[in-house]
């Protein structure tokens, strides 16, 4: 709230019939104790009695040459002694009701005084251009020194239409202004100078703001319009230099946009007019200089820049959706011109345009920073996980210690290329990565069989030791095979139509998704499978020079392969209960075995039960997982209790 108590002291209307007043009226300005320099300025302007002098306003004294601030206080004072004041209204009263009637009213100083409300004083501390007086008005207005509404009743109407740029219709809309505030010419507010008048607009400039900004929205309608209106009452030059006027209209619309249209510089703008750069510049700035000194009254523009900071952070191209969603205007706008235009008129801002993947994007200078952080932070993410979840961005310490929201980073996250969300939550999303290594993963097992086991895959990408916190669940990988994949769900089986993912370009090692080693592993299945144990895999790889711990890690973490038990593996590709060839054989434990080294494995297809006889007793029949070895180059032979018996029955 205001902590300045503003009075109006309203005019008197006394009856000049009253004796006493009319000797008061009556009195000689020489025959008082006045200045020689305030009698002079007034006897030179035909003022000789306190009648003559009480018809005169404190504005119109101004005027008066050689008539300072000193001498009208001196003057005020004077008239103050005999209870009168300047703009006091006589009114002659023939009826003698009425003399009675005014001559019986007592009026003293404090009766005189009425406190204004802080709404009126919003009224009274306006400047012009935050009224809807028309602009002829407020440049006459003006030039009589007035500054705020407040000083428009120290003149008269006689002093308007001494004024030749205006007519009655000028002065009939002045002094209805003024009425429809109830106040009128020759009042005064108490106390009025300009040192109060600066304070109470930095106590109050927000609500002036508001009031003032909702009329004249409604008055200019559009951006554009307040614009256009603003570049023409405030540049001003003399009759003749009407294209001058016109071309510094121009520049200034063109260097800033102020048309919709994008920013240019001034080199194009200087070969439009045939001149040089430095003469387009010279021209902006004498129509910044008088945009400056005018201080134009911007109500649409102002509104923006509050509306922005609601929005932020922000991109160009949704600040301009903004802008037509609240009917601020029809054009789409350059939003750096009009912030640089902006802050020309004199008020800073703390708005900040950045290009962030590749949209220009609003935000405040302070979190420009943390928000590159947090798109290194989940660029990072993606590339390592494939797929991330808002309430993980949430967690980054540079969202949570600056207080980012979740639809502020959804904003920010949505600018990404090929960005799509894989729940209908919106909680997991994926977008465009050079390199993303869960789509690479599933490449790669596309690339072994486009038709692949959904939940060993889905294990297989849980336990991928370079995958960091997979924490969403099958159906949201489902969705990521399908967002990023060409392929259907059928039953248990992703059906891919063709290994190549849409949001990554990974083509790896020398254009091989499948690395050298684990390339090598798949020959040996392909050649000695399809099914084999560790130990048949380790004496396999080791002759392919694969080292023991590359292929431990094979194994456990490549999509290609599938553990069925303990130390029992597979091609991920085969389906162990299809058309797999099932082979029975049989050993005699009775009969000469041979040591596994002198017995190398030999490749063949199938899988083989084997029925284990000694001394021709039955005994038991396993599943034999391992690759059948040669006995003496030629014979072919069982691996049983780590010694090699021979096949007695033809394979």
């Amino acid at each position: 709230m205001n902590s300045i108590k503003i009075f109006i002291k309203k005019k008197i209307l006394t009856s000049f019939n009253n004796p006493i007043l009319k000797n008061k009226l009556s009195i000689n300005l020489r025959d008082l104790d006045l200045s020689v320099r305030a009698l002079n300025s007034l006897i030179n302007q035909n003022i000789n009695t306190i009648n003559d002098l009480i018809e005169q306003t404190e504005g119109e004294l101004k005027r008066f040459p050689n008539m300072g601030q000193k001498s009208i206080d001196e003057i005020k004072q004077m008239l103050d002694h005999y209870s009168l004041y300047l703009g006091m209204e006589i009114l002659n009263v023939n009826n003698e009701a009425n003399i009675e009637t005014i001559n019986s009213i007592e009026v003293t100083e404090e009766n005189q005084l009425i406190e204004l409300s802080e709404k009126k004083i919003i009224e009274i501390i306006k400047e012009f251009d935050e009224t809807t007086l028309s602009v002829r008005s407020k440049n006459v207005l003006l030039n009589l020194d007035c500054t705020n509404i407040g000083d428009i009743i120290s003149l008269s109407r006689q002093s308007l239409f001494d004024n030749n740029n205006l007519g009655k219709k000028s002065v009939d809309e002045i002094e209805k202004y003024i009425n429809d505030l109830d106040l009128n010419f020759g009042d005064i507010i108490e106390p009025w100078d300009k040192d109060i008048v600066k304070q109470l607009r930095e106590n109050l400039i927000g609500k002036i703001s508001d009031e003032a900004r909702q009329e004249l929205i409604k008055k200019n309608q559009y951006l554009e319009v307040e614009l256009q209106k603003i570049l023409e009452e405030c540049i001003k030059t003399s009759q003749k230099d009407q294209s001058i006027k016109d071309r510094i209209i121009d520049v200034l619309i063109n260097r800033f946009g102020l048309d919709g249209s994008p920013a240019k510089t001034l080199e194009i703008i200087g070969k439009k007019y045939n001149v040089t750069r430095e003469r387009i510049r010279q021209n902006q700035e004498f129509g910044l200089r008088k945009l400056r000194t005018r201080k134009p009254f911007t109500p649409i523009l102002d509104k923006i820049f509050e509306e922005l900071s609601k929005a932020l952070p922000v991109t160009e191209i949704e600040f301009n959706r903004i802008l037509k969603e609240k009917k601020f205007t029809l054009v789409e706008w350059d939003f750096k011109g009009l912030q640089d235009f902006y802050e020309n008129l004199g008020i800073k801002t703390d708005f900040y345009v950045s290009k962030i993947n590749n949209l220009r994007v609003i935000t405040k200078v302070g979190i420009d920073n943390i928000f590159r952080q947090v798109m290194v932070n989940i660029n990072k993410k993606i590339s390592n996980t494939g797929l991330l979840s808002l309430s993980e961005c949430l967690d980054f310490k540079e969202v949570y210690l600056n207080d980012l929201k979740r639809e502020t980073i959804k904003k920010f996250i949505q600018t990404k290329p090929i960005f799509t969300w894989l729940d209908d939550e919106q909680e997991w999303f994926t977008f465009y990565a050079k390199r993303n290594r869960l789509s690479n993963l599933i490449t790669k097992a596309a690339t072994g069989s486009l038709s692949v086991d959904i939940d060993n895959l889905f294990k297989k990408i849980k336990n991928f030791h370079r995958l960091e916190n997979v924490k969403y669940s099958r159906d949201i990988f489902i969705s990521f095979c399908k967002k990023s994949f060409d392929c259907e769900i059928k039953d248990n089986e992703i059906l891919f139509s063709s290994p190549k993912s849409k949001i990554s370009d990974y083509d790896g090692y020398q254009g091989n998704v499948i690395s050298p080693n684990e390339q090598k592993i798949v020959d040996i299945f392909n050649k000695f499978g399809p099914i084999l144990n560790w130990w048949d895999l380790k004496e396999l790889s080791t002759s392919a020079n694969v080292k023991d711990d590359s292929l431990n890690m094979i194994l456990q973490f490549s999509v290609l392969f599938q553990r069925i038990d303990r130390a029992t593996y597979v091609l991920s590709s085969e389906k162990l209960n299809s058309n797999i060839e099932k082979k029975f054989v049989k050993i005699e434990l009775t009969t000469t075995n041979f040591n596994k080294d002198s017995c190398p494995l030999v490749a063949n297809k199938g899988q083989y039960y084997v029925e284990v006889y000694k001394s021709n007793k039955y005994i038991k029949t396993i599943a034999y997982p391992q690759t059948l070895r040669i006995i003496d180059e030629d014979d072919l032979g069982i691996l049983y209790d780590n010694k090699v018996y021979p096949v007695i029955n033809d394979l």
